[in-house]
């Protein structure tokens, strides 16, 4: 039996069942898209979290090189990550407020900018 041949009588006899299958694959990944979706409120923080261990792991390392201004910098948004963490664990996405972060990676940019220039 050709492969061609295994196809059309599988088809056939199938039937009106491939809607039904159709439909119970449909609704299986719905149903593990929700899922994911519930673990994702549930521990979407633990990205932010790991973002504010390397931030203070950076401030220690500046604040040992003597560069406090860099490490209050990682410090603060460390803070910030840790806060945007506990939100998204919520589920609240929304109440994340990114400002200040925004404001102080500038800043840190400009730092970093201002030290290659002195090299």
């Amino acid at each position: 039996m050709s492969l061609e041949q295994i196809y059309t009588s599988g088809t056939r006899m199938i039937g009106n069942r491939s809607v039904l299958l159709s439909g119970f694959i449909l609704t299986l990944l719905l149903t593990t898209t929700g899922f994911a979706e519930d673990y994702d409120k549930g521990h979407g923080g633990d990205g932010f979290r790991e973002t504010a261990m390397n931030y203070e792991n950076r401030a220690k390392k500046y604040e040992e090189k003597g560069f406090s201004d860099i490490a209050y910098i990682y410090t603060r948004m460390a803070e910030i990550k840790r806060h945007a963490g506990n939100l998204a664990d919520q589920g609240r996405w929304d109440d994340i407020d990114w400002s200040e972060y925004e404001e102080l990676d500038e800043k840190l940019t400009k730092i970093y900018e201002s030290m290659k220039h002195k090299k």
